[in-house]
């Protein structure tokens, strides 16, 4: 992986960055999208898809809404080759510099914004159409990810980062307010969480179980949220180059904040608890707040937990003094390697992955999944849990942000080693910013070709 590392760091000398601003497209939101008509005769019925998890279910199990729109709308088929995590990123690679070229693969922020512009992904603006049905409604993100004028990262659904899973019965009991309320009346912010999270705590309170009451548990909470901070570690300038932000006074304000709920006390300590984070502790009343992704929403409702209508979620809260509501995203793109043959079969499946998320008649479906209470087929969501989830996701009421400290190609620098010298090492931010800052300065530099 080092040597992977290595020779990301080489390519990234070789050539000018994306741009958010200068080097994307404009756009925004607009209507509900109608349906397509594709006139796309597929010549080659096979795709070739190669990451470490497989297109097509297991024995018995159900296709992927898009698998099977694929099947029965052009005939096609996947074919997989599937790797182990840890060695993704160098079988992915060496893959694409092979003469049997997969055609798609996941989207991987170790090799971002580098297979841009060397030749590991292709641009798609002749795959997608971002301004027809569907894609033009997700154009604040798809800007994100552009190169020398173009598209290259066709997600077909935007969601959070990360979220907040909380119980609503543990919120009444303790006479807090619902996070999710506060949220839509624009009041969600850091101040807020910290005050519940505050009120909530108590070391001491081990009736039931080892551990007492913490404010907030989980992997990636200190990372992840730095976003709403609206600046990121590492941005894009307007001529197509990496930035550090490490004295933005943003980063500092949010840095600070991660120090204070250290300061408070109100983070379960799982560095000296084996790095181990407890994830039934919300379930159980003994976390206020518990950081994952939207897909473990449904170990919580009717799954591994069944907390059932106790369930809810928020996304992280705002910086109080900003003017807008910044968030990191999650999105899920098939992108296409640069060697890809089968250019038909992807635009016939991107097709297929638009019509799925987009579509009217097929997110209803999508809906139907979300909202069974089936714990084999379904997710559990209730009716609001459905209506927050669109709320969430409307890009006219959030600023999406990216940081792409992860891509720099040289070990232990990235906004993960910057948050854990705060959060965990119990550093004050100068004096992490000044340990950090000439790495962060010298990796940008290399990468920029400067």
């Amino acid at each position: 992986m080092k040597h992977l590392k290595n020779s990301l760091a080489c390519i990234l000398c070789t050539a000018a960055l994306l741009s958010v601003t200068a080097c994307g497209n404009g756009g925004g939101q607009s209507e509900e999208p109608e349906k397509t008509s594709s006139e796309i005769v597929l010549t080659n019925k096979t795709l070739k898809w190669m990451s470490n998890w497989a297109m097509n279910p297991e024995e018995g199990g159900e296709d992927r809404p898009e698998l099977k729109m694929f099947k029965e709308k052009y005939g096609g088929q996947v074919e997989d080759t599937v790797v182990v995590w840890d060695e993704r990123v160098d079988a992915i690679t060496s893959a694409a510099m092979s003469d049997d070229c997969p055609d798609m693969t996941g989207f991987w922020y170790e090799l971002m914004p580098a297979g841009f512009h060397n030749g590991l992904y292709r641009q798609v603006d002749d795959i997608i159409d971002v301004n027809a049905a569907g894609w033009k409604n997700l154009r604040p993100v798809l800007d994100l990810y552009t190169y020398d004028g173009h598209h290259y990262v066709p997600t077909p659904v935007v969601s959070d980062y990360g979220i907040l899973i909380y119980n609503k019965e543990t919120i009444k009991k303790y006479n807090l307010e619902d996070p999710r309320e506060l949220f839509r009346q624009g009041k969600w912010t850091w101040d807020k969480m910290l005050d519940m999270m505050k009120q909530f705590t108590n070391p001491s309170d081990t009736q039931g179980g080892k551990f007492g009451r913490y404010g907030i548990d989980g992997g990636s909470y200190a990372y992840n949220m730095h976003m709403t901070s609206g600046t990121p570690f590492v941005s894009l300038t307007s001529d197509c180059k990496l930035q550090s932000n490490l004295r933005s006074k943003d980063v500092e304000a949010y840095m600070n904040f991660i120090s204070d709920m250290k300061e408070a006390g109100v983070m379960f300590p799982q560095w000296e608890n084996g790095n181990a984070i407890v994830e039934d502790s919300v379930t159980t009343g003994k976390t206020l707040f518990f950081d994952t992704g939207l897909w473990a929403y449904s170990n919580y409702t009717i799954k591994k937990y069944a907390m059932y209508d106790n369930a809810s979620f928020v996304p992280y809260p705002k910086n109080p003094s900003s003017d807008k509501y910044y968030r990191g995203i999650s999105i899920d793109p098939h992108m296409v390697f640069g060697g890809a043959k089968n250019i038909e079969g992807i635009k016939a499946w991107q097709e297929c992955r638009i019509l799925v998320n987009q579509d009217p008649v097929e997110k209803k479906k999508t809906e139907a999944v979300r909202m069974s209470q089936d714990p084999a087929v379904g997710e559990g969501y209730s009716q609001d849990d459905m209506d927050f989830y669109y709320e969430m996701a409307d890009l006219s009421q959030f600023s999406p942000v990216v940081d792409w400290s992860n891509g720099l190609g040289v070990d232990g620098v990235n906004g993960s080693a910057l948050v854990h010298g705060v959060w965990v090492e119990d550093k004050p931010w100068a004096t992490v910013r000044e340990e950090y800052a000439p790495l962060f300065d010298a990796a940008i530099s290399q990468a920029n070709g400067d």
